[in-house]
């Protein structure tokens, strides 16, 4: 394994919102104004969850047809794209062509106290389409990780379509997976196109070329890091939620990796799926975690929770 240091003390961190048993929280997306939309593997569901008015936690939208959400991401001001599918979370395998990917506009919401969420594309080529990033806001062009496949797919909302944009081993389960999610992760930073691979347990960037149709050669960053979602900071460290080991871990731009919340026989951020920063002035050092309470790991063999959202205030870590 690699070399991990732990903070000490380690970063304090709040409950905002605390499901009901068995709910696995898989992904959020942080509104401009700091609420925040997660998204359900355990329910194809999407709630909203206000960190200044935690009591009015409300569901944003039922979808039909699947059972499970996985990646969410803002494209336009306050329009995101959320997808589902059909997921086993026993075997954590999907049905094969179920996935699908949906407008979610919270303008109508501000307005109304109602979404206008719209079916805009069947993700019939894509396994299990995990984390999903913007590549251009402009084009409408956004990638997914097909963890199940091991691959990655450029989706352009516009026309329709997507396509295979990147498919490498760094990407792909090795021969019998312990945990069959490879390419899971992803962000896009600094004309790099950044990934987990929880299987392997890497951490890995390329270079993306003309607008993600071709991409540079494969840097591993890390090894024997078993990583699930992340977000960067403004100083390019990666926030790491270490789902199995219900710890977070900012990999260092500079190399380290310095474990900042959570401990494996813990319950503070059990079973931590992603994370991201507050958008606001003033509060970008407050992190936003979501988790799965320990459904896939319980903690000490058998402690488990409802998901949550937490909070952990970063600014000692900043500025220690």
């Amino acid at each position: 394994m690699t070399e991990v240091a732990t903070l000490e003390p380690l970063l304090p961190s709040r409950v905002i919102h605390q499901f009901p048993m068995p709910s696995w929280i898989e992904n959020l997306a942080v509104r401009s104004n700091g609420q925040v939309l997660v998204t359900f593997c355990s329910a194809p569901e999407v709630y909203l969850v206000d960190p200044s008015e935690p009591s009015k936690t409300v569901l944003i939208h039922k979808f039909s047809n699947v059972t499970a959400m996985s990646g969410i991401i803002e494209v336009e001001h306050d329009k995101f794209y959320v997808a589902g599918g059909v997921c086993d979370l026993q075997t954590m395998t999907s049905e094969a062509g179920s996935y699908k990917l949906w407008e979610i506009d919270m303008a109508t919401f501000d307005k109304s106290g109602e979404a206008t969420v719209k079916e805009v594309l069947k993700l019939d080529k894509i396994g299990c389409p995990n984390g999903l990033e913007l590549l251009s806001r402009s084009e409408k062009i956004i990638l997914a990780a097909d963890c199940e496949h091991g691959a990655l797919f450029r989706i352009d909302i516009a026309n329709g379509a997507h396509e295979i944009a990147l498919e490498v081993d760094e990407m792909r389960n090795p021969e019998n997976p312990f945990i069959p999610v490879a390419i899971n992760g992803i962000k896009v930073r600094k004309e790099y196109l950044y990934w987990t691979n929880t299987s392997k347990a890497l951490f890995c960037r390329a270079k993306i070329l003309e607008n993600g149709k071709s991409f540079g050669s494969v840097e591993v960053l890390r090894q024997g890091f078993i990583g699930d979602d992340f977000y960067f900071d403004s100083d390019d460290n990666a926030w790491v939620t270490q789902n199995p080991f219900n710890t977070i871990t900012v990999a260092r731009s500079a190399g380290e990796l310095v474990t900042v919340a959570g401990r494996i026989d813990r319950m503070d951020v059990a079973g931590a799926t992603a994370c991201q920063f507050d958008r606001r002035e003033g509060k970008e050092h407050l992190l936003y975690v979501v988790t799965n309470g320990g459904l896939a790991g319980p903690v000490n063999g058998q402690q488990v929770e409802g998901g949550k959202v937490l909070v952990i205030d970063t600014t000692a870590f900043k500025t220690g």
